[in-house]
């Protein structure tokens, strides 16, 4: 009976170190806090940085909002360079029909670069923001977000 008693401590042990939470690594990604509402430039680039975070490619993302500016939902428009994907308003008209919204936002994630728009996105933003116009959806703004 001694020996158990003495050992009975350290199964309690090991029980308890088993039925903790697994030990994962310091680079993972942790639980994302999506913000209800998206009140500016800021807010949206915050969102985009989250949720991009890991990425290596440049990526062209559109954030759907409600007419209350809270956030639906969110979609991958184009990986790659800009200027060698041809962009098309069909992909947002799909995801806004989809998600019931009124508004958008187009948002151009890059790893490195200048945080302005070159001429061509800006081109291909007006040629998005006017072809999806005449559908009744609004492009309120288009961002270029840097890692």
């Amino acid at each position: 009976m001694v020996p158990s008693s003495l050992f009975h401590p350290f199964r309690s042990l090991a029980r308890r170190v088993r039925r903790s939470a697994p030990v994962t690594h310091p680079e993972a990604e942790a639980p994302l806090a999506l913000p209800r509402r998206i009140d500016g430039p800021a807010a949206a680039t915050q969102l985009t940085r989250d949720l991009l975070r890991n990425r290596r490619e440049d990526i062209t993302l559109a954030i759907y909002l409600d007419d209350w500016h809270r956030l639906v939902g969110t979609a991958i428009l184009a990986v790659g360079w800009v200027q060698a994907t041809r962009l098309s308003v069909r992909p947002i008209l799909q995801g806004a029909q989809a998600c019931r919204v009124t508004s958008c936002i187009v948002v151009r994630y890059r790893r490195w670069g200048a945080l302005s728009a070159t001429e061509p996105e800006d081109r291909s933003f007006r040629t998005l923001a006017a072809a999806s116009a005449r559908h009744g959806l609004t492009i309120l703004d288009h961002l270029v977000v840097t890692a």
